[in-house]
């Protein structure tokens, strides 16, 4: 446009003044941080110097990166000082780049650095001028919120937009404002209604910088997961999520030496209570075993040659599990149909995770689940189904890698174990499960409710 503007192509005469007013206010984003390894070198000798005798490109500079450390505080106020004083446009430009970049909140020196970048960005006809305005960028406690509360209101399309608009680059984690607004975003979409939420998330997985976002990983955590305390997410959608918090924060089911979801509940009760941070955290487990049932029993359907009978067993279950009522699962898988089950599920796009079962036929397989204090172990084929009170030491553990056959398949056990085979006498095996689970937890069945009374088992 310049070169076009001064290759003297016929226009009337106010045209040139007019474009390189309009290409003035073009100004460029803000820049990534100079490398702090050589910039402190150069600050100690620019403090030694003193700022009122710094050639113009070595001001700027300063201007630019002193706020990196408050070591140098004294020498940032005394730059700026004489950036107020010589009303440069390229000082004033590298005041509005320092406050940007490192945006030092919680630091004595914010409100000195804040008040003059918004000095400079009125004194020229510029973006600046404008952004200031628009969005408050130069008030620390408004700017970042103000952006936010537009991030979450616009497409994809609009965020690459407002990115530019708003001249925090095309990166929001290489500056500090910029990590600010990332920040209120996450807090901005955590509280809306799921089908308002479903656009912002998707901003925010594009936009999360593993490395210099590391640190708010909280953040991200609440405002992927609460919107959906309630209800739930489309599948494709609910992968996304669930893939990235794998990547990023790891499986909540395993209990590692260092568990960083146990840490994440406890950042997020600073802010709003221990049990709303579990609420929230807890609807990403929900979603891993709502994916484990139905992938185990969507697997074996396909897979057995009694597709009557598992048809009831899946039935049966599924209705706990779409009630709530199904705490946890855990497929455990023979060695013979692992590979095809394995396979099944990753057709589906989820990421399968199992146990193996040793011992046994190798062919079948279990869905190991709780409800209430109920531990579960129902089979693909004709074995019976049983149940431990999940207080017995002979229970099978959750989220085992390996599982013993023979222990799995047990028919013994103390009075607060139970084998009930899916014999359809009148009224069938389902009364007599729900029966049992009844007796044992007070929790109903959704479509057979309490089952069989007392009288049919006793040992119950």
């Amino acid at each position: 446009m310049e070169a076009l503007a001064s290759a003297g192509l016929a226009k009337p005469p106010t045209t040139q003044p007019e474009l390189q007013r309009q290409l003035a206010k073009l100004d460029s984003s803000v820049g990534e941080a100079e490398p702090i390894v050589e910039l402190k070198p150069f600050l100690r000798k620019a403090a030694t110097n003193g700022a009122a005798g710094l050639p113009r490109f070595q001001l700027n500079r300063v201007l630019r990166g002193v706020w990196c450390d408050d070591e140098f505080d004294d020498l940032g106020a005394a730059a700026l000082a004489r950036a107020d004083g010589d009303h440069r446009r390229s000082s004033d430009q590298a005041v509005i780049d320092g406050y940007l970049t490192y945006f030092p909140t919680g630091r004595s020196i914010m409100p000195m650095l804040a008040e003059a970048a918004s000095r400079a960005a009125s004194r020229h006809d510029w973006a600046w001028r404008e952004r200031g305005a628009r969005w408050d960028l130069f008030k620390p406690h408004l700017g970042p919120a103000n952006v936010a509360r537009e991030f979450v209101a616009r497409d994809a399309d609009g965020i690459a937009s407002l990115m530019r608009e708003t001249g925090l680059g095309a990166n929001l984690a290489a500056s500090g404002f910029g990590q600010a607004t990332f920040a209120e975003t996450c807090k901005a979409t955590a509280e809306l209604q799921p089908a308002e939420a479903v656009g912002p998330q998707r901003s925010i997985l594009r936009m999360f910088d593993t490395e210099a976002q590391a640190g708010q990983l909280e953040l991200v955590v609440r405002a992927l997961l609460e919107p959906w305390i309630s209800t739930k997410p489309e599948p494709e959608h609910r992968k996304a999520i669930s893939e990235f918090l794998l990547i990023q924060v790891g499986d909540p089911r395993f209990q590692l030496k260092s568990n960083r979801w146990e840490q994440i509940v406890a950042s997020l009760a600073e802010s709003f209570g221990k049990e709303r941070a579990r609420e929230v955290t807890q609807v990403f487990k929900r979603w891993l075993t709502e994916v484990a049932m139905r992938e185990f029993f969507r697997a074996i359907a396909k897979t057995t040659d009694r597709p009557d009978q598992w048809k009831q067993r899946e039935a049966f279950w599924i209705a706990y599990l779409d009630e709530g009522l199904v705490t946890d699962a855990w497929p455990a898988l023979g060695s013979r149909a692992k590979h095809q089950i394995d396979s099944l599920i990753r057709q589906s796009g989820e990421r399968p995770e199992y146990g193996q079962i040793r011992g046994g036929p190798s062919q079948s397989s279990s869905i190991i689940m709780q409800i209430g204090d109920l531990r579960i172990s129902e089979w693909s084929d004709n074995g019976s189904c049983r149940f431990w009170s999940d207080t017995d030491p002979g229970a099978p553990k959750l989220y085992a890698k390996v599982y013993d056959g023979g222990k799995l398949r047990t028919t013994s056990g103390r009075s607060d174990f139970e084998y009930e085979s899916h014999v359809p006498a009148s009224p069938g095996w389902e009364g007599k499960f729900a029966g049992i689970i009844h007796r044992r937890t007070s929790i109903a069945h959704p479509r057979h409710g309490r089952g069989r009374g007392r009288n049919w088992n006793d040992r119950w």
